[in-house]
């Protein structure tokens, strides 16, 4: 079966609409996390550095525990900016989308049970950085919806150049399902919440299913006049990390 996902039940889309608000608030949060307590925290490190050579001869005992501090605090900083990425995971404007989509394998191959997953980027494809996000996120849920609920022993990930656009497929051969179910009567928000950040990113969604024979989703992102595929705002080619 293939569906041409166009809308969503109502009070799912609502749910949707109110998980959307619920991200914006927590990438306030993540920033303030990130930009103002990690560099608090940075700079009481530094000033516990600065004190513990200061008393590393007159006062061996204290400069003993200001080290213990230091380990203590070090570990604070890892965990606010582990906390402020999971909120926030800006690593594809950080560090392109090739390498965002390869982290991402690379982490659901750990929790695969058992699936081969394989992934393959034409390096020819450039994508605006909203819709390389919006790529990577639809990347994100298929591949947790397949690696969960599919029983697939083969998943691949493609993204290509088109003439005009770029294409992501993400196939797998699990079980499969009902498409018009899960969309009409829907146990959870995967694949509602990809079609929402197609919807939103203007790209063109289609999944297709049958049952004992695996799912594939393709989603399809076409060259805007107003910013060609490869122009300025190109997440594609990795940047500077921070």
């Amino acid at each position: 079966m293939t569906e041409n996902v166009g809308s969503s039940p109502g009070l799912a889309a609502r749910l949707i609409d109110a998980l959307s608000a619920k991200q914006d608030e927590l990438d306030r949060v993540a920033r303030v996390l990130h930009e103002n307590v990690g560099q608090v925290l940075t700079v009481v490190g530094l000033q516990l550095d600065v004190l513990r050579q200061d008393y590393a001869s007159a006062g061996p005992g204290l400069a003993e525990r200001v080290g213990e501090a230091q380990q203590l605090l070090e570990k604070a900083i890892v965990d606010v900016r582990e906390l402020s990425y999971q909120l926030n995971p800006d690593i594809v404007p950080r560090s392109g989308l090739r390498y965002a989509l390869d982290t991402l394998v690379g982490q659901m191959r750990e929790s695969a049970r058992g699936a081969t997953i394989r992934f393959l980027m034409d390096s020819h494809v450039h994508l605006p950085l909203p819709a390389a996000v919006a790529m990577y996120e639809i990347t994100a849920r298929s591949l947790s919806n397949a690696v969960e609920h599919s029983g697939a022993s083969l998943i691949e990930v493609v993204l290509q150049p088109l003439p005009g656009c770029a294409r992501l497929e993400v196939r797998d051969n699990g079980r499969g399902f009902d498409i018009e179910q899960v969309i009409t009567e829907p146990r959870g928000l995967g694949l509602l919440w990809i079609y929402h950040t197609a919807r939103k990113n203007g790209i063109t969604l289609q999944v297709e299913s049958n049952q004992g024979k695996g799912t594939a989703i393709q989603a399809v992102y076409e060259e805007q006049p107003e910013n060609p595929l490869g122009e300025a705002g190109d997440a594609s080619v990795p940047g500077k990390r921070k």
